[in-house]
């Protein structure tokens, strides 16, 4: 009897609001793609979400239909651009971003029951809401979005810290967002890495840079994924590394 492949969950998650997880989910969700993996990406942003609208889906379902109504997360599931699958969300329905601890659970049991993926990116919300932090703990892996601004620093460092010291957390993986070059992201990642040595004892692992390339906001405007529109382009070839990186 063959033996199920485990799948690997990863929360995209960040201290901040504005450093561009949802661009580097759904830009790394369409490179593993083009690398062979099978991935769904859920928007867990429960009560912004926006997945949807950066990819011009009009989605019929959304997750509300499976916490509220009587449809599984297999249902909702739609096709997105670049290759993978998406848990759409909704935006601007004040039950989903409240939801009750029995929710959650009910939801992340759903998740684990999913098959047939390689990876499922689970796109959190932005803070340390009790939604966010229980969707970072359902992951296996740990990813956390920052960029050049002080406040995306020490945002990802109280996550990492709450994670730790309350739920016993040790691994987390950085992706170091919109910058200018390899240098400055390196900088970055060194700057929280020391941080979190010094205060909680271990180390961040650091996936690689995402460079900005004027060709971003255009593509972003235009609801298109840029590694897919641009696949020679330095932004594609940058995701192409975290791909590699996180599969290794």
């Amino acid at each position: 009897m063959k033996k199920r492949q485990k799948t690997l969950i990863v929360s995209m998650t960040s201290g901040k609001g504005g450093v561009g997880k949802t661009f580097v989910t759904t830009n790394l969700a369409a490179t593993l793609a083009r690398q062979g993996k099978n991935v769904l990406v859920v928007d867990c942003d429960l009560g912004l979400a926006n997945i949807d609208i950066m990819l011009g889906i009009n989605p019929e379902v959304t997750l509300k239909d499976a916490v509220f109504g009587n449809l599984h997360l297999r249902d909702v599931i739609v096709a997105a651009p670049g290759g993978f699958d998406l848990i759409p969300a909704s935006s601007g329905i004040r039950e989903m971003a409240q939801l009750l601890f029995e929710k959650i659970q009910y939801l992340k049991d759903m998740l684990t029951e999913l098959e047939g993926y390689d990876v499922i990116l689970l796109d959190t919300g932005a803070g340390m809401s009790e939604i966010v932090l229980q969707f970072n703990l359902l992951a296996g892996r740990n990813i956390i979005v920052i960029n050049r601004e002080i406040t995306s620093l020490t945002d990802a460092y109280a996550m990492v810290k709450v994670m730790h010291q309350s739920f016993g957390r040790r691994s987390f993986c950085i992706i170091t967002n919109n910058v200018s070059s390899a240098r400055e992201g390196e900088n970055i990642f060194k700057n929280i890495n020391t941080i979190c040595q010094r205060f909680l004892g271990f180390p961040l692992s650091w996936l690689g840079n995402i460079r900005y390339d004027e060709m971003i906001p255009k593509a972003i405007l235009r609801q298109e994924i840029p590694v897919c529109q641009a696949p020679s382009s330095r932004v594609a070839m940058d995701f192409e590394a975290v791909g590699k990186a996180l599969a290794g």
